[in-house]
């Protein structure tokens, strides 16, 4: 089937659509080359590896069994039948042929389903009957997750793997530990009882995008441009960055803060897609990082927690680069952190503490870590 990919309602290209949803071939005669895509542009035929990138992973939670109970092939195909739109960006499929305008079909505006991590919010139509969408088709990472509107607003409902609640509670004490620090761009989670499900916690925050700012991820700036030789990953995002519009001194700080920021919580994830710019809708200007989001995996979630001075000089991380210790080098200014003005420790304690599964061993130990961790970050710097 031919779909035209649209960004709002301009046309970018027209592509060919298999009916399981993968992208046979698109038109290199662009209409509005400026308004495609950023990501992948390193790469041959970046549209079809950009489309691929756009579907949630098969491993999302329940995603699998619940695609397979509705007779849906795979996560292509969901995303297809879902126009491939986002409450991330506005980028979505027009079918040729059909009449249908953004305003009828963006989720920043028309209602959609979601329910809680009980059903993920799955609204399957018929092939002509564009009512149902759902954003929850291109959303990204591994952890049970999907979008619903809460009170009125776009919010994004996060589970835990396994039985605690870890997971959730460390976006909450992330929260705290930047209400502390008194930063002003980080995204709010707040805790949120979950029924019929291992845990008895997740957690929701609000959208940070809407309809006139969208979140570019790390890795589509990273991929958007070859990079010089001899350079490194982060300085070629904020170069790139930089090339967008970005101021770039307020970026390191940013990039700094939120360094020594995982550091503290012993957030090993991350990786690129869990940093991003928002943009301007209009002028396509990189406005500023991303609010802080994702720091679920922190203080050793779903893992043993490092205990020796060796296992704790030594945390490997998925992001810039290898280690904790290889990452601080990337700091200028630790100063960017207060160490006066630590989330305590007990709020840390009580937290953890309404997760009636959690071990008091387990969090004795993580509050262990963390003290270590100021000694360590006071020591380097």
């Amino acid at each position: 089937m031919d779909y035209f990919l649209m960004r709002k309602d301009d046309v970018i290209t027209i592509c060919d659509i298999s009916e399981s949803g993968e992208m046979i071939s698109w038109s290199e005669k662009m209409r509005f080359p400026e308004l495609a895509p950023i990501g992948f542009r390193t790469q041959r035929d970046y549209l079809k590896k950009w489309w691929e990138d756009r579907r949630a992973p098969i491993g999302q939670g329940r995603l699998r069994t619940i695609l397979e109970e509705h007779g849906i092939s795979d996560p292509a195909d969901y995303l297809i039948q879902n126009l491939g739109l986002s409450l991330t960006d506005y980028y979505w499929m027009k079918p040729v042929g059909s009449h249908l305008k953004w305003k009828d079909v963006n989720l920043f505006e028309n209602a959609f389903s979601g329910d809680a991590l009980q059903t993920y919010g799955f609204s399957f139509r018929h092939k002509k009957n564009f009512s149902g969408l759902t954003p929850n088709s291109s959303l990204q990472g591994e952890l049970e997750k999907c979008w619903m509107i809460r009170h009125g607003k776009r919010c994004l409902i996060k589970g835990n793997h396994g039985k605690l609640s870890s997971e959730s509670i460390n976006e909450v004490i992330a929260t705290e530990f930047h209400k502390c620090q008194k930063y002003d761009n980080f995204t709010k989670y707040k805790l949120l009882p979950i029924k019929n499900k291992p845990y008895e916690y997740g957690c929701y925050s609000r959208a940070f995008t809407g309809s006139h700012r969208e979140f570019v991820s790390a890795w589509s700036v990273l991929t958007s441009e070859k990079k010089p030789s001899g350079m490194s990953n982060y300085e070629h995002l904020i170069n790139v960055a930089g090339g967008h519009g970005i101021d770039t001194e307020q970026l390191r700080r940013d990039l700094e803060y939120q360094i020594v920021s995982d550091y503290l919580m012993s957030n090993t994830d991350r990786h690129m897609e869990n940093i991003g710019f928002l943009r301007d809708a209009d002028t396509l200007e990189f406005i500023r990082m991303a609010p802080i989001f994702d720091t679920g995996r922190a203080f050793a979630a779903g893992s043993v927690v490092p205990y020796t001075r060796n296992e704790i000089e030594n945390i490997e991380v998925n992001s810039f680069r290898n280690t904790e210790a290889e990452l601080l080098t990337l700091v200028r200014d630790p100063s960017v952190v207060d160490m006066k003005r630590l989330l305590p420790a007990d709020r840390i304690a009580e937290l953890y503490g309404r997760d009636t599964k959690m071990d008091e061993g387990r969090t004795e130990s993580i509050l262990r870590l963390y003290e270590e961790k100021q000694k360590l970050l006071e020591t380097r710097f």
